[in-house]
């Protein structure tokens, strides 16, 4: 539980960044894009939300309430990410736009504070539900096999993965001020 806790305390602080730094925008701004291949900074909050809320938790809570898969385990690239590197590799990751992974444009920057508000609730309440955790693990696209802590640790591990991103769309929103 104790590693746990440990990412839930990541979580929230690397959460608390990214909140603070929402304040620094205006919607204008959340929703420029540098070109057609990149993401506004809207669309990569919305990717942080959306991705945990639709997909890391969701795993991670499946995990929890089953056995199955005990004996499987991560590929090569997850055995890196969580026992060496202990973060994502620091390579930018090219998923080809689609509807289904492709974030939408944030309507409002309330939309992404009451997102920030969910991811809170919804990290706390599995953090509970680890005490009862079953075992299970659940196929990650990149990284095999995980079980439900290794998701939720996934969760900040991305969060900071993206922080490069963040600091290029800055570049970039910055360049167009002046």
């Amino acid at each position: 539980m104790m590693n746990n806790q440990k990412t839930l305390n990541d979580f929230l602080k690397i959460v608390e960044i990214w909140e603070k730094e929402l304040e620094e925008y205006d919607l204008e701004q959340l929703v420029q894009k540098e070109n057609s291949e990149n993401w506004s900074m809207g669309q990569l909050y919305k990717h942080l939300v959306d991705g945990t809320l639709n997909f890391h938790l969701p795993q991670a809570n499946k995990c929890i309430s089953m056995d199955e898969n005990k004996s499987k385990k991560k590929n090569f690239k997850g055995f890196m990410a969580y026992n060496i590197l202990g973060a994502f590799p620091p390579i930018k990751i090219k998923v080809p736009p689609s509807k289904t992974y492709t974030p939408h444009q944030p309507e409002s920057i309330s939309e992404l504070k009451k997102g920030f508000q969910d991811l809170r609730r919804e990290m706390k309440s599995t953090f509970e539900n680890l005490q009862n955790d079953k075992k299970g693990k659940t196929p990650h696209p990149g990284f095999s096999f995980l079980n439900a802590s290794e998701w939720f640790r996934l969760i900040p591990m991305h969060f900071k993965h993206h922080l490069r991103q963040k600091e290029r769309i800055d570049k970039f929103l910055k360049s167009k001020q002046g």
